[in-house]
């Protein structure tokens, strides 16, 4: 019986699903494509052919007689016709506009051409400079001057310098309005079809004393040097800021990373992303999203809050912590502290005053308070393991409970251990100190001596594989949000 190939049908499936998304999306230009990259289709054709014939080779079934049927040679010479026209016509005029495709995000078809911008237009000492609808990088830095001025590049990927030509027409770069208030575009958006595949890397010079508003597609922000406010939002973008006298205010909906440092103001962080890196903050921060990446956060003098779809933390001021997904490490905090969860963490909170209060849906929670007076402290994991490490001296009225696991005191008197039921334990003491109230539905806890520097110890899971002991102390992780 004659087998018969389906690489034919499956490549007129394809070309007519090209033409399909022509008529949905008028934007896209299928006849440059078609006219520049038809030898694509033979490649492909003829990759999806000896594909066929090995397999059929390898399953043992019969082979055609001819690699290429007749019907097949017809159809190769008609798009050969075809593409061979196109490309004749499109070097012979320029009706056909130039255009990209993009893969993952990446232009694969065409070339950049880049095209010199520059301007420049008086202000006050203090305006309010605002960058509009931008896609690319932008570097803002400040300096003695009653002006805001812009050089840099634009880059244009198209298959053509005419097209290329004609688009940078169509997008110029301007900056206008008056000396309080001074706009910068580069009218990206006016080029209809293609504006995604414009971009500029600025240099922007401003007065100190000026504040940025900043809004944009994709790129990277970097501002240094401001003493007024930073308001930015962007559908993707990395952030740096240094060096900032007044609030500042990110919003993204992806990003690789923010970062500020040397904050004088607010620092409020909306969104979604990757990283945070946040230094020498003088006001309080807020992050309100969720970032997945590493989060660093050092020497906050205000109050953080953190608050997520599922988590949330607070504390008054923050020395050192760091976050990555599902842990999170920090020491020296004022309180008080609070997080609360329905997910799982593992938390080791060292150094931290005033009052502490922890409710996890599951997780690992290291605890070394180190500091005396001793803090109030109400900690729960549904499903996991806390190891409390009390200085020697500490005063305390405690009272660490386990439904279903074991409870294990190393710390001695006045602490006594009270079984309850078949399965759980209770430990309870007091020697007139603050509350401490621990408790886990179905892990193991550990009440010890010992001061913030000594290294943790594990308490002991059946489940988990047994280490040697001694454990050295976990090192601080960045944390998920």
């Amino acid at each position: 019986m004659r087998r018969a190939s389906l690489v034919a049908p499956l490549l007129l499936i394809g070309i007519g699903l090209l033409f399909l998304a022509r008529n949905i999306f008028p934007e896209l230009q299928l006849l440059d494509y078609l006219a520049k990259y038809w030898p694509l289709l033979l490649v492909v054709w003829g990759g999806l052919r000896l594909l066929e014939i090995l397999f059929w080779s390898a399953t043992g079934r019969p082979l055609p007689p001819q690699g290429v049927t007749g019907g097949e040679w017809v159809l190769v010479i008609f798009l050969c016709a075809v593409g061979v026209s196109l490309h004749a016509v499109r070097g012979l005029s320029g009706w056909l506009p130039g255009s990209r495709i993009e893969l993952g995000g990446l232009d694969i078809f065409g070339e950049n051409y880049d095209y010199p911008l520059s301007a420049e237009k008086s202000s006050t000492k203090t305006p309010r400079v605002v960058l509009e609808s931008f896609r690319g990088n932008a570097r803002i830095t400040s300096g003695d001057v009653q002006s805001v001025k812009v050089t840099g590049h634009s880059t244009i990927r198209s298959l053509d310098q005419a097209s290329a030509d004609r688009t940078n027409q169509q997008a110029p770069l301007e900056v206008d309005g008056d000396a309080n208030e001074i706009r910068i575009h580069t009218w990206q958006n006016r080029v209809s079809g293609s504006n995604r595949r414009i971009s500029a890397d600025l240099d922007i010079v401003v007065p100190k004393g000026a504040s940025i508003e900043a809004h944009g597609r994709s790129g990277d922000f970097d501002i240094n040097g401001v003493d007024g406010s930073i308001d930015i939002s962007s559908d993707n973008a990395s952030v740096r800021l240094e060096d900032i006298g007044g609030n500042v205010v990110v919003e993204v909906r992806g990003s690789d990373i923010v970062r500020a440092a040397k904050v004088k103001g607010a620092v409020e962080l909306k969104g979604r992303g990757s990283d945070i890196d946040l230094q020498d903050i003088a006001g309080q921060v807020t992050i309100n999203g969720t970032f997945t990446g590493n989060s660093q956060l050092h020497n906050l003098a205000k109050p953080l809050r953190i608050i997520t779809p599922y988590t949330e933390f607070s504390a008054e001021k923050v020395a050192d912590m760091r976050v990555t997904l599902g842990n999170l490490n920090a020491s020296d905090l004022t309180g008080p502290v609070r997080m609360t969860s329905s997910r799982s963490w593992d938390v080791a909170l060292t150094n931290f005053t005033n009052s502490l209060e922890v409710n996890l849906n599951g997780g690992d929670v290291d605890l070394r308070p180190g500091l005396l007076p001793l803090a109030k402290m109400d900690v729960h994991s549904r499903s996991g393991h806390i190891e409390l490490a009390l200085p020697p001296t500490a005063k305390f009225d405690l009272t660490a409970t386990s439904n279903r696991g074991s409870v294990d005191n190393e710390f001695g008197a006045p602490l006594k251990l009270e079984p309850t039921g078949r399965r759980g334990a209770t430990l309870r003491g007091s020697n007139g100190g603050s509350a401490v109230n621990i408790s886990t539905e179905s892990g193991q806890v550990l009440v010890r001596s010992a001061s913030a520097a000594d290294s943790a110890r594990p308490v002991p899971n059946t489940p988990r594989p047994p280490s040697p002991p001694p454990v050295p102390s976990k090192p601080p992780q960045a944390v998920e949000q």
